[in-house]
């Protein structure tokens, strides 16, 4: 029998359904000036981010099929991003 821990047993970090987990959403809000957060809003956090990304991707993937490329770049969801209204300035 060897001498020495195990190996650990389970994930500090587990992950969400939504993909963002309660820290996270909790980090965003923190930064945006919100002191207190009520339980539900996480998954309402979660299901709105999901359909933000998921409208910027698929701009994103109009652009990639319009300029026949296959590899995403920073610039190509900078220009989703234009496009949907949320210019970004500090990046690139």
């Amino acid at each position: 029998m060897a001498k020495g821990k195990g190996k650990r047993s389970g994930a500090k970090g587990t992950k969400k359904a939504g993909g963002i987990s309660k820290g996270g959403i909790r980090r965003l809000a923190r930064r945006a000036g919100v002191k207190r957060i009520s339980a539900p809003v996480y998954d309402e956090v979660r299901a709105t981010l999901k359909e933000f990304v998921g409208g910027i991707m698929t701009d994103t993937v109009a652009i990639m099929e319009l300029t026949k490329k296959k590899t995403v770049s920073a610039a190509d969801v900078l220009y989703a991003l234009k496009k949907a209204g949320k210019t970004l300035y500090a990046v690139a």
